[in-house]
Protein backbone atom coordinates (compact mmCIF):
# COMPACT_ATOMS: atom_id res chain seq x y z
CA UNK A 1 0.00 0.00 0.00
CA UNK A 2 1.18 3.51 -1.09
CA UNK A 3 1.91 6.14 1.95
CA UNK A 4 -0.86 8.52 2.04
CA UNK A 5 1.78 11.35 1.03
CA UNK A 6 2.59 9.23 -2.00
CA UNK A 7 -1.39 9.63 -2.95
CA UNK A 8 -1.53 13.10 -1.80
CA UNK A 9 1.13 14.66 -3.95
CA UNK A 10 0.31 12.03 -6.77
CA UNK A 11 -3.51 13.36 -6.83
CA UNK A 12 -1.51 17.40 -6.95
CA UNK A 13 0.61 16.43 -9.75
CA UNK A 14 -2.14 14.75 -12.03
CA UNK A 15 -1.50 10.93 -11.65
CA UNK A 16 -4.54 8.86 -11.48
CA UNK A 17 -4.12 5.41 -9.32
CA UNK A 18 -6.12 2.60 -9.74
CA UNK A 19 -6.26 0.18 -6.46
CA UNK A 20 -5.57 -3.38 -7.46
CA UNK A 21 -7.18 -6.51 -6.09
CA UNK A 22 -5.44 -7.65 -2.45
CA UNK A 23 -4.63 -3.34 -2.13
CA UNK A 24 -1.80 -2.51 -4.08
CA UNK A 25 -2.21 0.89 -6.38
CA UNK A 26 -0.70 1.04 -9.89
CA UNK A 27 -0.53 4.52 -11.69
CA UNK A 28 -2.84 4.24 -14.61
CA UNK A 29 -2.74 7.85 -16.21
CA UNK A 30 -1.23 10.84 -15.99
CA UNK A 31 -2.02 14.35 -17.10
CA UNK A 32 0.35 16.76 -19.06
CA UNK A 33 3.72 15.94 -16.96
CA UNK A 34 4.02 20.28 -16.67
CA UNK A 35 2.17 19.56 -13.51
CA UNK A 36 4.84 18.82 -11.73
CA UNK A 37 5.73 21.97 -11.39
CA UNK A 38 3.16 22.38 -8.66
CA UNK A 39 6.27 20.47 -6.96
CA UNK A 40 8.68 24.05 -7.25
CA UNK A 41 5.95 26.31 -6.44
CA UNK A 42 7.87 29.36 -4.02
CA UNK A 43 4.09 29.62 -2.62
CA UNK A 44 3.68 25.79 -2.05
CA UNK A 45 1.81 25.15 1.48
CA UNK A 46 4.18 23.20 2.83
CA UNK A 47 6.83 26.05 2.75
CA UNK A 48 7.37 27.34 6.62
CA UNK A 49 8.99 30.62 8.02
CA UNK A 50 12.22 30.52 8.55
CA UNK A 51 11.23 30.68 12.47
CA UNK A 52 10.35 27.13 12.35
CA UNK A 53 12.62 25.49 10.54
CA UNK A 54 15.22 25.58 12.74
CA UNK A 55 18.64 24.77 12.75
CA UNK A 56 19.34 27.27 10.32
CA UNK A 57 22.93 25.67 9.01
CA UNK A 58 24.11 23.14 6.44
CA UNK A 59 24.88 20.72 8.79
CA UNK A 60 21.33 20.95 10.90
CA UNK A 61 19.29 20.81 8.12
CA UNK A 62 21.44 17.83 6.47
CA UNK A 63 21.31 15.88 9.72
CA UNK A 64 17.25 17.02 10.52
CA UNK A 65 16.58 15.53 6.90
CA UNK A 66 18.60 12.49 7.01
CA UNK A 67 16.69 11.45 10.45
CA UNK A 68 13.47 12.40 9.01
CA UNK A 69 13.60 10.35 5.45
CA UNK A 70 15.24 7.39 7.70
CA UNK A 71 12.28 7.71 10.15
CA UNK A 72 10.03 7.17 7.22
CA UNK A 73 11.54 4.54 5.50
CA UNK A 74 12.74 6.84 2.78
CA UNK A 75 15.54 5.28 0.45
CA UNK A 76 19.30 6.88 0.06
CA UNK A 77 17.96 9.57 2.93
CA UNK A 78 21.56 11.27 2.82
CA UNK A 79 22.03 10.80 -1.03
CA UNK A 80 18.84 12.27 -1.31
CA UNK A 81 19.16 15.33 1.36
CA UNK A 82 22.96 16.13 -0.08
CA UNK A 83 21.34 16.38 -3.71
CA UNK A 84 18.50 18.73 -2.09
CA UNK A 85 20.79 21.33 -0.23
CA UNK A 86 23.49 21.68 -3.65
CA UNK A 87 20.77 22.08 -6.02
CA UNK A 88 19.11 24.86 -3.29
CA UNK A 89 22.42 26.31 -2.86
CA UNK A 90 23.37 26.08 -6.44
CA UNK A 91 26.52 24.07 -6.00
CA UNK A 92 28.93 22.90 -8.44
CA UNK A 93 27.61 18.97 -7.22
CA UNK A 94 26.56 16.80 -4.07
CA UNK A 95 30.23 16.59 -3.07
CA UNK A 96 30.26 20.51 -2.55
CA UNK A 97 28.36 19.93 0.55
CA UNK A 98 30.63 18.56 2.81
CA UNK A 99 32.53 21.82 2.37
CA UNK A 100 29.76 24.47 3.58
CA UNK A 101 28.61 22.23 6.60
CA UNK A 102 28.56 25.58 8.95
CA UNK A 103 27.09 27.37 5.61
CA UNK A 104 23.96 29.97 7.55
CA UNK A 105 20.50 28.99 5.44
CA UNK A 106 18.35 31.93 4.74
CA UNK A 107 14.22 31.46 5.05
CA UNK A 108 13.91 31.52 1.33
CA UNK A 109 16.73 28.70 1.00
CA UNK A 110 15.28 26.77 3.87
CA UNK A 111 11.57 26.97 2.49
CA UNK A 112 12.80 25.40 -0.54
CA UNK A 113 14.52 22.50 1.20
CA UNK A 114 11.18 21.82 3.02
CA UNK A 115 9.16 21.92 -0.11
CA UNK A 116 11.72 19.74 -2.10
CA UNK A 117 12.48 17.39 0.63
CA UNK A 118 8.01 16.70 1.26
CA UNK A 119 8.54 16.07 -2.29
CA UNK A 120 11.08 13.29 -1.57
CA UNK A 121 8.58 12.08 1.29
CA UNK A 122 6.35 11.16 -1.24
CA UNK A 123 8.75 9.14 -2.84
CA UNK A 124 9.32 11.05 -5.72
CA UNK A 125 12.60 10.36 -7.48
CA UNK A 126 15.58 13.08 -6.05
CA UNK A 127 16.53 12.91 -10.66
CA UNK A 128 12.60 14.89 -10.82
CA UNK A 129 13.06 16.80 -7.83
CA UNK A 130 16.25 18.76 -8.53
CA UNK A 131 15.53 18.93 -12.31
CA UNK A 132 18.67 17.17 -13.90
CA UNK A 133 21.44 14.62 -13.37
CA UNK A 134 24.87 13.40 -14.31
CA UNK A 135 25.33 10.55 -16.82
CA UNK A 136 28.64 9.56 -17.52
CA UNK A 137 29.81 13.23 -18.39
CA UNK A 138 27.29 15.06 -19.42
CA UNK A 139 25.06 16.56 -17.25
CA UNK A 140 20.94 16.30 -18.38
CA UNK A 141 17.67 17.63 -17.88
CA UNK A 142 15.66 14.82 -16.28
CA UNK A 143 11.72 15.82 -16.28
CA UNK A 144 8.66 13.39 -14.92
CA UNK A 145 7.51 11.08 -16.55
CA UNK A 146 10.41 10.74 -18.34
CA UNK A 147 12.69 7.18 -17.82
CA UNK A 148 15.55 8.02 -15.69
CA UNK A 149 18.49 6.56 -16.94
CA UNK A 150 20.09 3.84 -14.36
CA UNK A 151 23.99 3.51 -14.02
CA UNK A 152 23.69 0.07 -15.60
CA UNK A 153 23.29 1.65 -18.67
CA UNK A 154 26.30 4.18 -18.41
CA UNK A 155 28.10 0.62 -18.10
CA UNK A 156 26.13 -0.44 -21.55
CA UNK A 157 27.73 3.26 -22.97
CA UNK A 158 31.17 2.31 -21.91
CA UNK A 159 31.22 -1.20 -23.49
CA UNK A 160 29.94 0.12 -26.90
CA UNK A 161 33.06 2.75 -26.35
CA UNK A 162 35.30 -0.15 -26.01
CA UNK A 163 34.57 -2.01 -28.90
CA UNK A 164 33.64 0.75 -31.03
CA UNK A 165 36.07 2.43 -33.52
CA UNK A 166 34.85 5.83 -32.38
CA UNK A 167 37.16 7.56 -35.34
CA UNK A 168 34.99 6.06 -37.96
CA UNK A 169 31.95 7.44 -39.66
CA UNK A 170 28.90 5.48 -38.22
CA UNK A 171 24.94 6.12 -38.30
CA UNK A 172 23.56 4.48 -35.29
CA UNK A 173 19.89 3.56 -34.31
CA UNK A 174 18.69 3.73 -30.32
CA UNK A 175 15.24 2.13 -29.65
CA UNK A 176 13.46 4.43 -26.72
CA UNK A 177 15.43 7.62 -26.29
CA UNK A 178 14.22 8.96 -22.84
CA UNK A 179 16.82 11.58 -21.70
CA UNK A 180 18.98 11.07 -25.00
CA UNK A 181 21.63 9.76 -22.57
CA UNK A 182 22.79 6.77 -24.61
CA UNK A 183 22.52 8.43 -28.13
CA UNK A 184 24.49 11.97 -26.65
CA UNK A 185 26.97 10.34 -24.76
CA UNK A 186 28.02 7.74 -27.43
CA UNK A 187 27.58 11.07 -29.96
CA UNK A 188 29.69 12.97 -27.60
CA UNK A 189 32.67 10.27 -27.95
CA UNK A 190 32.51 9.26 -31.47
CA UNK A 191 32.36 12.27 -33.37
CA UNK A 192 32.16 11.50 -36.61
CA UNK A 193 28.99 9.38 -35.82
CA UNK A 194 25.51 10.47 -36.36
CA UNK A 195 22.02 9.03 -34.81
CA UNK A 196 18.78 8.34 -35.11
CA UNK A 197 16.64 7.90 -31.99
CA UNK A 198 12.95 7.05 -31.46
CA UNK A 199 10.67 6.85 -28.96
CA UNK A 200 6.69 6.45 -28.14
CA UNK A 201 6.37 9.37 -25.84
CA UNK A 202 6.27 12.29 -26.92
CA UNK A 203 7.74 13.61 -23.61
CA UNK A 204 10.54 11.68 -24.10
CA UNK A 205 11.44 13.19 -27.47
CA UNK A 206 10.83 16.84 -26.53
CA UNK A 207 13.48 15.71 -23.99
CA UNK A 208 15.83 14.14 -26.07
CA UNK A 209 15.38 17.23 -28.51
CA UNK A 210 16.76 19.82 -25.47
CA UNK A 211 18.98 18.02 -23.53
CA UNK A 212 21.03 17.04 -27.66
CA UNK A 213 21.03 21.06 -27.95
CA UNK A 214 22.06 21.64 -24.81
CA UNK A 215 25.03 19.58 -24.94
CA UNK A 216 25.71 20.73 -28.73
CA UNK A 217 24.87 17.43 -30.28
CA UNK A 218 21.40 18.14 -31.97
CA UNK A 219 22.95 18.43 -35.62
CA UNK A 220 24.33 14.97 -35.59
CA UNK A 221 21.15 13.36 -33.85
CA UNK A 222 17.51 12.99 -35.87
CA UNK A 223 14.36 11.99 -33.29
CA UNK A 224 10.99 10.54 -34.48
CA UNK A 225 7.97 9.66 -32.08
CA UNK A 226 7.24 6.42 -32.78
CA UNK A 227 5.69 2.85 -31.33
CA UNK A 228 7.80 0.14 -32.59
CA UNK A 229 5.47 -2.73 -33.37
CA UNK A 230 6.79 -4.27 -36.49
CA UNK A 231 9.30 -1.84 -38.68
CA UNK A 232 10.54 2.03 -38.24
CA UNK A 233 9.00 4.87 -39.35
CA UNK A 234 7.81 4.96 -43.03
CA UNK A 235 10.90 7.76 -43.64
CA UNK A 236 13.11 5.34 -42.59
CA UNK A 237 11.87 2.20 -43.85
CA UNK A 238 15.00 1.50 -46.41
CA UNK A 239 18.05 2.72 -44.02
CA UNK A 240 20.72 0.84 -42.92
CA UNK A 241 22.65 1.52 -39.48
CA UNK A 242 25.73 -0.04 -38.24
CA UNK A 243 24.86 -0.05 -34.78
CA UNK A 244 21.52 -0.18 -33.04
CA UNK A 245 21.21 0.01 -29.22
CA UNK A 246 18.45 -0.01 -26.63
CA UNK A 247 17.43 -0.11 -23.13
CA UNK A 248 13.98 -1.26 -23.82
CA UNK A 249 11.20 -2.22 -21.63
CA UNK A 250 12.16 -5.97 -20.08
CA UNK A 251 9.92 -5.65 -16.90
CA UNK A 252 7.20 -8.94 -17.44
CA UNK A 253 3.82 -7.16 -16.25
CA UNK A 254 3.04 -9.23 -13.69
CA UNK A 255 6.24 -7.62 -11.43
CA UNK A 256 5.29 -3.69 -12.44
CA UNK A 257 2.96 -3.36 -8.82
CA UNK A 258 6.20 -4.71 -7.50
CA UNK A 259 8.20 -2.12 -8.25
CA UNK A 260 9.35 0.89 -5.96
CA UNK A 261 6.81 3.83 -6.02
CA UNK A 262 9.31 6.42 -7.09
CA UNK A 263 9.07 4.13 -10.48
CA UNK A 264 5.35 2.95 -10.53
CA UNK A 265 3.91 6.33 -9.50
CA UNK A 266 5.97 8.71 -11.21
CA UNK A 267 8.08 6.83 -14.71
CA UNK A 268 6.24 5.74 -17.48
CA UNK A 269 5.62 2.53 -17.27
CA UNK A 270 5.93 2.08 -21.03
CA UNK A 271 9.67 2.35 -20.55
CA UNK A 272 9.13 -0.45 -18.17
CA UNK A 273 6.39 -2.73 -19.30
CA UNK A 274 8.21 -5.79 -21.06
CA UNK A 275 4.72 -7.64 -21.94
CA UNK A 276 4.33 -11.91 -20.23
CA UNK A 277 7.61 -12.68 -20.13
CA UNK A 278 9.20 -9.30 -20.73
CA UNK A 279 10.81 -9.84 -24.27
CA UNK A 280 8.00 -8.29 -26.02
CA UNK A 281 9.56 -4.63 -27.31
CA UNK A 282 13.32 -7.08 -27.57
CA UNK A 283 11.92 -9.39 -29.89
CA UNK A 284 10.37 -6.39 -32.07
CA UNK A 285 14.11 -5.32 -31.72
CA UNK A 286 15.21 -8.46 -32.89
CA UNK A 287 12.94 -8.19 -36.23
CA UNK A 288 14.29 -4.54 -36.66
CA UNK A 289 18.03 -5.32 -36.37
CA UNK A 290 17.63 -7.93 -38.94
CA UNK A 291 16.38 -5.52 -41.81
CA UNK A 292 17.71 -2.41 -40.75
CA UNK A 293 21.31 -3.59 -39.61
CA UNK A 294 23.96 -3.31 -42.26
CA UNK A 295 26.47 -6.65 -42.77
CA UNK A 296 28.43 -6.90 -39.53
CA UNK A 297 26.55 -3.89 -37.34
CA UNK A 298 26.08 -5.15 -34.23
CA UNK A 299 23.03 -4.58 -32.18
CA UNK A 300 23.37 -4.03 -28.40
CA UNK A 301 20.55 -4.66 -25.29
CA UNK A 302 20.38 -3.77 -22.27
CA UNK A 303 18.20 -6.93 -20.61
CA UNK A 304 16.78 -8.38 -17.29
CA UNK A 305 19.38 -10.89 -15.93
CA UNK A 306 17.72 -13.77 -17.07
CA UNK A 307 17.03 -12.85 -20.93
CA UNK A 308 20.52 -13.39 -22.37
CA UNK A 309 20.10 -17.78 -22.54
CA UNK A 310 16.71 -16.89 -23.43
CA UNK A 311 17.46 -14.21 -26.68
CA UNK A 312 20.39 -17.25 -27.11
CA UNK A 313 18.67 -19.81 -27.42
CA UNK A 314 15.65 -17.81 -29.33
CA UNK A 315 18.73 -17.13 -31.96
CA UNK A 316 19.66 -20.13 -32.17
CA UNK A 317 16.51 -21.32 -33.47
CA UNK A 318 15.15 -18.19 -35.65
CA UNK A 319 18.56 -16.30 -36.06
CA UNK A 320 19.50 -17.55 -39.36
CA UNK A 321 16.52 -16.74 -40.88
CA UNK A 322 16.64 -13.16 -39.08
CA UNK A 323 20.56 -13.12 -40.03
CA UNK A 324 21.80 -12.71 -36.80
CA UNK A 325 24.03 -14.41 -34.09
CA UNK A 326 24.03 -14.03 -30.51
CA UNK A 327 27.92 -12.96 -29.73
CA UNK A 328 28.08 -12.55 -25.91
CA UNK A 329 26.80 -11.74 -22.98
CA UNK A 330 28.16 -9.08 -20.47
CA UNK A 331 27.72 -8.70 -16.56
CA UNK A 332 27.36 -5.26 -14.84
CA UNK A 333 28.57 -4.00 -11.76
CA UNK A 334 26.65 -6.45 -9.96
CA UNK A 335 27.77 -9.48 -11.59
CA UNK A 336 24.47 -9.60 -13.33
CA UNK A 337 24.25 -10.80 -16.83
CA UNK A 338 22.62 -7.65 -18.21
CA UNK A 339 24.19 -7.05 -21.32
CA UNK A 340 23.82 -8.55 -24.71
CA UNK A 341 25.77 -7.86 -28.23
CA UNK A 342 24.19 -9.69 -31.48
CA UNK A 343 25.79 -9.20 -34.98
CA UNK A 344 23.83 -8.85 -38.35
CA UNK A 345 25.57 -11.68 -40.53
Amino acid sequence: MLSSSTTRVASRLGITLLTRAGGGQQRTRRTDPLQFNLCYSSSAGTAQTAQSLSPATVRGAQERWVKRFESESIPEAETSIVNIIAHVLDLSGPSEVSNHQNAALNEAQMAKIEELCQCRLARMPIQYIIREWDFRDLTLKMIPPVFIPRPETEELVELILQQMDTQRETLFLEVGSGTGAISLSLLKHAPKSSAIAIDQSRYACELTRENAESVGLLERLRIFKHKLVDDLPKELSEQKFDMIVSNPPYVPSILIPTLDPEVKVYEDLRALDGGNDGLTVIKAILRIAGKHLAKDGVLWLEVDSTHPPVIEDFLSKHGDLMGLRFVASYKDLFQKDRFVEIVKL
